[in-house]
């Protein structure tokens, strides 16, 4: 996957299917809460591998990070990520208010929300192209951003050195809470994607 090789249509393409998923995650997430909460996708972009740390978020970062496979007619990653005072907002938003929170309340929370998310996003493309995707059990890791980034690029056994980034805006009111989401291709299945796409 390098950046040079797709055309802006492709990516506005890829943008689409990401609104589309967004929207869906936040309609489900809403009914899920019982609240209204926004979801965007302000910005997606394939960037190199070090150019990840440099304009997203540094390498030595703690964060909470969710991991899903990808699996069925393409098989990638999906790495969610975000801060642990982003997590602890995200975790206000879907629960009620004033309940305690514990760690284990706030990482079974987090990864719901990851799984309506990346679950909405495949099924946009799975209807869209009429391909079956489905994604695994949810795992939770805290550690720092470029161990995690790392583990989940040699999972996928991703040979070239750039990931694509969905950059994620929740809205609750009237709060933004950011997150990105990395999604880790194994080599050839975006090139597969976008032909069965036919752009």
């Amino acid at each position: 996957m390098n950046k040079n090789e797709y055309s802006p249509i492709q990516l506005d393409v890829i943008k689409e299917l990401a609104n589309v998923g967004g929207g869906n995650a936040a309609t489900s997430i809403s009914q899920l809460v019982d609240k209204f909460i926004n979801m965007s996708v302000p910005t997606i972009d394939i960037l190199d591998y070090n150019e990840v740390f440099s304009e997203i978020m540094a390498e030595d970062q703690m964060v909470i990070a969710v991991t899903l496979r990808m699996i069925g007619d393409a098989n990638g990653n999906f790495l969610f990520v975000c801060t642990e005072e982003n997590a602890e907002k995200l975790v206000k938003m879907m629960l009620p208010q004033g309940m305690e929170l514990s760690h284990e309340l706030e990482y079974s929370a987090v990864c719901e929300l990851v799984n309506i998310v990346v679950t909405s996003y495949l099924n946009a493309i799975s209807k869209m192209l009429d391909i079956n995707l489905i994604s695994s059990v949810p795992a939770i890791a805290v550690d720092m951003f470029g161990a995690i980034l790392s583990s989940a690029y040699m999972e996928s056994e991703q040979f070239d050195e750039n990931v694509m980034i969905i950059k994620n805006e929740f809205i609750y009111e009237g709060d933004k809470v950011d997150s990105s989401l990395y999604f880790i291709p194994r080599p050839g299945v975006l090139d597969s994607l976008f032909k069965l796409i036919g752009v």
